[in-house]
C-alpha cells in the first residue's frame, strides 16, 4: 500500500486506483500523514537539487558526440576486420612447430643405453645401471 501512496503523490496512479487511494485517505489518518510527509520530502528534494549547466548548447554537445561516432565508423571501414589479431594466425602455428622441433631434437635415440655410474652412499657402497630399449618398450633398473 505504501507504493500506491508514493505513486499517488508522484501522480503516477491510474484514475481507478487513484480514486481508491483517495477514498482510503479520507478514513485513514495515518495514511494521510504519510502522504503529507512524502509531499514535503518531494518538495525538499526538488528545492535542493543542484542545477547542472552544460558549457555548450545542447545541439553543439550532441553534434560532437555524432562527430565522434562517425569518425569511429570511418576508422572501422578503413581497417579490415580482425586486423589486431591477424598476426596471431601465423604466430600460433609457428610456435607449435618450434615446440615440436625442440621435442624431436632433444629426444634420445631409440637404441641409446643409459648407464648410471656408481655412487657412494654414507651407509653402503652401491652402483646402479639403467638399460632402456625403445624398440622393445622396456626399461631395466639394476641396483647393486
Amino acid at each position: 500500500m505504501t507504493l500506491d501512496l508514493q505513486a499517488y503523490v508522484d501522480g503516477e496512479l491510474p484514475s481507478d486506483r487513484r480514486q481508491a487511494v483517495e477514498a482510503m485517505l479520507s478514513g485513514d489518518a495515518e495514511a494521510r500523514e504519510l502522504v503529507e510527509g512524502l509531499r514535503r520530502l518531494s518538495l525538499l528534494v526538488r528545492s535542493h537539487e543542484p542545477e547542472i549547466k552544460v558549457p555548450a548548447s545542447r545541439e553543439f554537445y550532441w553534434s560532437q558526440i555524432q562527430k565522434q561516432i562517425d569518425l569511429a565508423e570511418r576508422e572501422e571501414i578503413r581497417r579490415p576486420a580482425g586486423f589486431a589479431l591477424g598476426w596471431l594466425r601465423w604466430l600460433v602455428p609457428a610456435v607449435g612447430a618450434a615446440a615440436v622441433a625442440v621435442v624431436v631434437t632433444l629426444r634420445p635415440s631409440r637404441e641409446e643405453v643409459t648407464l648410471a655410474g656408481t655412487f657412494d652412499s654414507a651407509q653402503t657402497e652401491s652402483s646402479a645401471v639403467v638399460f632402456r630399449s625403445e624398440s622393445d618398450g622396456v626399461t631395466i633398473h639394476w641396483i647393486d
